[in-house]
């Protein structure tokens, strides 16, 4: 039985025994704990327990004037979006280590273009007048209305415009720089004056003078010179006074651009828009205009609190959190004691990065809903110069966030760095200690309920981690040993013997476990398990159930011993996956001519006899797709047992069929091979890979394009392995092997 070490499964949530209340209102703060990031910003992640779920939340927290900048990044242009991973490469090609970052404003999802202000460097990059972050150079970072406004003044007269914006019938002059993009790229005909202005840059409180340069009619999109300024008016405006004045102007008028701003604000540094306020003057808000207010989302915030700190603050909404509403939201950032906060885009957005002490690599420390960092219109970040790394000054423990049951083994890694934070060599040996429990060179083995702190110790320095130890988890699954699918039952043949293991998860972090850290029990009459989960089953048809407990928590799974019925399976190597998928009711045998069952485990197996048993194996409802139009034009030739299961694959996108000249086929009593199988599979899975995976293979050449990139997933997740260093892509499927395949699946 397995005796390795689980990691805890994010950084983020950090564990310790901790547990107090919050305000009345808010919810109850089960655990949480902070890791310094740099001396003025620190991560702290926190479970919290509510009505209607547990959260999983994050905060960064910031202390002005420190060895941080924050500062507001949207990579080259307005216009697009970009990836959290792709500002900090930006970034570290400016000389910038990203210590820590979280998503920041709402914008339109087809351009990427934010809805409120941002000002980058002192430089305005577009407009808005909204609720805005505004960060000023000693890096004070405050939260108000900046009273932002532009105008032009030309021959029409003085009207207020919007700058790097897209244009739309309604929202008459835009302005447009090169921060926009190269051309400005609007989707409706436009009339447009390209200006060349005295400078090309605007900021919160400026004139600028420009001329008219050239006039570029009835365009949509429009290039942008170099140093230029482009100013457009949709054709069909509903502003015609506007239209008819600038139709008016010609090469070598004047333009005059103003931008002013609340006095308080014509000197900041960087500015960014945000959403509602959720938190003023101490106070949380209740009242919120936005369409998803009321629903359990992931969120992003920012609050201030009465010393200056800024909160930057993400919550999470996936299958182990529940996110929260901007109502909770606002109670929360009050909880944490801002006087005011701000709402930041949420629901996929939400995203939190760090780099942790000790490390080299940006990793994203929250679980974002897409399941990936959503590329974004900008960020806010927290840098600092990145410089050679010194001698190591500071050491740290990780995981720094582990949860463990009572004998529960851990790996524990222990990381240098300098007095700047950056990643330094860990400074000789290293020396382990442990309170609650003992150490085996660097593997932490967890002693009573409670919590436990592991050290190390080297080169004079010390670091250390706080490990809580969990007597009742909050989950327990059980599954085979060899598979990550979950048993909800289990079918197993007489006689046999089931490896099983056990995980469990304490708030969302899995916990630290061997398979002895449960209690395993079996039926009476279905047979026996181990202390570690070994199952063995008994001779004779039986059902019962297995139990496994730890501490107050205890799950049961329905077994049911059969005997296997295939008579020529006996010790082939591929017994284990056909009786488990047999008793799955996946795979089928036939009788043979004597009246016994039989498999055939090395018969070849047919393009419908492999869409058929998939189909059994995802348990997708044939019913659903019964009346689906096929292309196919041998479609006659699908057996009636297969047609259902036939349709279904090729509504799914799993099935497409082969073309010939103007017709599709689907060949469904055709051999399948190799690459089809694989290919069919890793469609059930939207997997597909172009790293270099096949040139382990003597004969990957022979593999053919339209398949490469599915089977390069499929060797890369261990679902096929080849043979004798061949892959052997044209081959045909055996039965047996088709049984592995869908068993390695689990």
């Amino acid at each position: 039985m397995k005796q390795w070490c689980k990691r805890a499964a994010s950084v983020l949530l950090v564990l310790t025994i901790l547990a107090t209340c919050a305000a009345a209102a808010g919810p109850e703060v089960l655990q949480e704990n902070q890791l310094p990031l740099a001396d003025s910003l620190r991560l702290g992640g926190a479970a919290l327990d509510a009505e209607k779920g547990t959260a999983t939340e994050q905060v960064l927290t910031y202390t002005p004037g420190g060895d941080v900048t924050p500062m507001v990044v949207f990579g080259d242009t307005l216009y697009g979006r970009s990836t959290m991973d792709y500002i900090q490469a930006y970034l570290a090609k400016q000389g910038y280590t990203a210590v820590g970052a979280v998503n920041a404003s709402f914008f339109d999802m087809n351009n990427g273009i934010p809805y409120g202000m941002i000002v980058t460097d002192g430089v305005l990059r577009t407009s808005g007048n909204v609720n805005t972050v505004g960060i000023w150079s000693d890096g004070t970072i405050r939260i108000g209305l900046p009273e932002l406004h532009v105008e032009l003044s030309y021959v029409g007269g003085t009207t207020e415009i919007n700058y790097n914006k897209a244009l739309t019938k309604t929202n008459g002059f835009n302005l447009y720089s090169r921060d926009y993009d190269e051309k400005t790229k609007n989707t409706i005909s436009a009339y447009n004056l390209i200006l060349e202005p005295e400078t090309d840059v605007l900021t919160v409180d400026c004139q600028v003078k420009a001329k008219v340069r050239r006039i570029v009619d009835d365009t949509a999109s429009c290039d942008i010179p170099a140093g230029c300024f482009v100013l457009s008016l949709a054709t069909d405006t509903a502003y015609a006074s506007a239209m008819e004045a600038v139709e008016t102007m010609q090469v070598g008028d004047t333009v005059i651009i103003t931008a002013t701003v609340d006095r308080a604000w014509e000197d900041v540094a960087y500015a960014v828009g945000g959403g509602e306020l959720l938190v003023e003057n101490g106070r949380a808000l209740s009242d919120f205009t936005l369409d998803t207010a009321d629903k359990q989302a992931a969120r992003t915030a920012l609050g201030v609190k009465s010393n200056g700190d800024v909160v930057c603050y993400t919550v999470d909404h996936s299958e182990t959190s529940k996110g929260m509403t901007l109502e909770e939201l606002a109670e929360r950032m009050a909880d944490l004691g801002c006087v005011t906060a701000v709402n930041l885009d949420g629901g996929g957005s939400t995203c939190v990065g760090v780099t942790l002490p000790g490390y080299s690599e940006f990793t994203t420390v929250n679980e974002p809903s897409d399941g990936k960092q959503r590329p974004c219109a900008n960020f806010l970040f927290f840098v600092r110069p990145t410089t050679r790394a010194g001698a190591a000054a500071r050491l740290f423990v990780y995981p720094y966030d582990a949860a463990v049951l009572p004998g529960g083994e851990l790996e524990m890694t222990v990381k240098a760095a300098d007095y700047n934070y950056m990643a330094a060599s860990v400074p000789g040996g290293v020396t382990w200690s442990a309170t609650n429990g003992s150490m085996s060179g660097n593997v932490f083995t967890a002693g009573r309920t409670g919590t436990a702190v592991v050290t190390a110790t080297a080169g004079g320095l010390t670091g250390s981690a706080k490990v809580l130890v969990v007597e009742t988890p909050t989950s327990i699954l059980v599954r085979r040993a060899d598979q990550d699918k979950a048993l909800t039952s289990l079918t197993v043949e007489s006689g046999s013997t089931v490896d099983l293991t056990a995980e469990a998860e304490y708030l969302g972090a899995e916990l630290a476990a061997k398979d002895s850290s449960f209690t395993w029990t079996l039926s009476e009459g279905i047979g026996s398990v181990t202390a570690d989960g070994v199952l063995t089953a008994g001779e004779n048809n039986a059902k019962g159930e297995l139990t496994v407990s730890c501490g107050d928590l205890t799950v049961a799974i329905p077994v049911e011993v059969k005997a296997n019925p295939f008579v020529d399976m006996k010790g082939h190597w591929a017994k284990e996956y056909v009786s488990e998928l047999y008793f799955q009711g996946v795979l089928q045998g036939s009788a043979d001519t004597s009246g016994q069952m039989v498999f055939r485990p090395d018969a070849s197996m047919t393009r419908q006899e492999f869409v058929v048993a998939l189909i059994r194996y995802l348990g997708v409802d044939t019913n659903s797709y019964a009346g689906a139009e096929l292309p196919f034009a041998d479609q006659n030739q699908i057996a009636d047992w297969a047609l259902d299961a036939m349709k279904t694959a090729y509504r799914l996108g799993y099935l497409t069929g082969s073309q010939k000249g103007d017709q599709v086929y689907a060949n469904p009593k055709s051999t399948i091979s190799r690459e089809e199988a694989m290919t069919i599979l890793a469609r059930t899975q939207n997997a597909s890979s172009d790293s270099d995976a096949l040139n382990q293979f003597s004969d990957q050449a022979k593999t053919s394009d339209w398949a490469r990139p599915y089977l390069t997933a499929m060797v890369e997740q261990g679902i096929i392995n080849g043979s004798n260093g061949k892959l052997n892509p044209k081959g045909d499927v055996t039965r047996a092997q088709v049984a592995k395949m869908l068993y390695a699946m689990g």
